[in-house]
């Protein structure tokens, strides 16, 4: 549930992904604002990793102010959890929800440590269905990292849904591998948040 490359490049910028607004706005103006959260986003995130002086905790409190600002947490959290979340009473899901968020926040935390330097730069956005998709490259250390923001509305601001690496959904990657917990579980919603509390309890030990 928990793995290398992708995933160091996924949390060096996520620390910085489905209901639909009612009302669609004007393409430009969705792919505008959308370049606009990621740029913004990317900024807070570099500032973060070059701030010297912060402690785990202030890291990890800044990332996840970023992360609940920029991505559309409630969704992704309900569908990457999939089956287990419709299975789970409100209690449960409360739990998820929360576990979902702190593992996230946490392994952002200890992969944002072994930044070295890289660079960040939005190169596109187009419209993507009733959204908006952003091309962005890491630079530095080899060969650009391409990477592909999807965007949408989330209330009144837009928010990122999905990140696409290499071609592969974080999100999706993320669906299967919660999944395959949940199934090893015995297809237990108290399975799988026993697992994610381990896991979130192995994350603070690092």
């Amino acid at each position: 549930m928990w793995q290398g490359r992708r995933q160091f490049v996924f949390t060096a910028l996520v620390a910085a992904g489905a209901v639909l607004a009612p009302t669609a706005p004007s393409a430009a103006g969705i792919v505008d604002e959308s370049k606009q959260v990621i740029e913004g986003m990317s900024s807070r995130v570099l500032s973060t990793l070059k701030s010297q002086g912060l402690s785990r905790a202030q890291r990890e409190q800044r990332f996840a102010e970023i992360f609940r600002s920029n991505f559309d947490v409630p969704t992704i959290g309900r569908w990457v959890m999939s089956h287990a979340w419709r299975n789970a009473d409100p209690s449960q899901r409360k739990q998820l929800m929360e576990l979902f968020q702190a593992y996230i926040i946490k392994t952002y935390t200890i992969q944002l440590s072994k930044y070295t330097g890289e660079q960040f730069k939005v190169v596109s956005a187009s419209p993507d269905g009733r959204g908006a998709v952003v091309i962005s490259h890491i630079v530095g250390g080899g060969s650009p990292v391409v990477l592909k923001w999807r965007m949408r509305r989330a209330g009144n601001a837009v928010k990122v849904r999905d990140v696409v690496i290499d071609n592969i959904s974080m999100s999706l990657n993320q669906r299967r591998e919660f999944t395959s917990v949940y199934r090893a579980r015995g297809n237990s919603v108290d399975g799988l948040i026993t697992a994610m509390r381990q896991k979130v309890a192995q994350l603070d030990r690092k």
